[in-house]
């Protein structure tokens, strides 16, 4: 399955009064490697939705906080896909600094066409192409 691995430092802006990362920032890191991850295997979100009129919002997400993290923390993120199914995607993000799990959490997208919607205005789920499932799975 295709897989993503970022490094990067904790900022001190992403701290709160007590000096530690606040939980928000968890969920912004898991995008933000989930964005690499598809740019990587070539399915960047603005290409999806310029080229193809589809996008993957979020339909599910959760994460475990196992040990904070500080200012100026090294981390590395590694963001996996670990499920494909006919019209959403699963992946696991795991967290660690230094070798040390320190946060893991889940994300789950459905597939939706942004030119079309439902008589009450909402989004219009569809089947992976099998280009795109293709290359998530690889």
């Amino acid at each position: 399955m295709a897989e993503n691995v970022s490094e990067f430092k904790v900022e001190f802006g992403e701290t709160d009064m007590a000096g530690i990362v606040f939980y928000p920032n968890y969920f912004r890191w898991f995008d933000r490697s989930t964005h690499a991850l598809l740019e990587s295997i070539n399915l960047p979100f603005l290409g999806l939705m310029e080229d193809q009129n589809l996008t993957v919002p979020l339909v599910n997400v959760g994460c475990r906080f196992l040990s904070p993290l500080r200012y100026n923390d090294k981390l590395r993120l590694v963001t996996k896909v670990v499920e494909v199914k006919e019209r959403t995607f699963k992946l696991e993000h795991k967290l660690y600094k230094d070798e040390k799990l320190v946060g893991e959490g889940f994300e789950v997208r459905v597939l939706i066409k942004t030119d079309q919607q439902t008589e009450q205005g909402g989004l219009v789920t569809t089947n992976f192409p099998p280009e795109i499932a293709e290359r998530l799975i690889k």
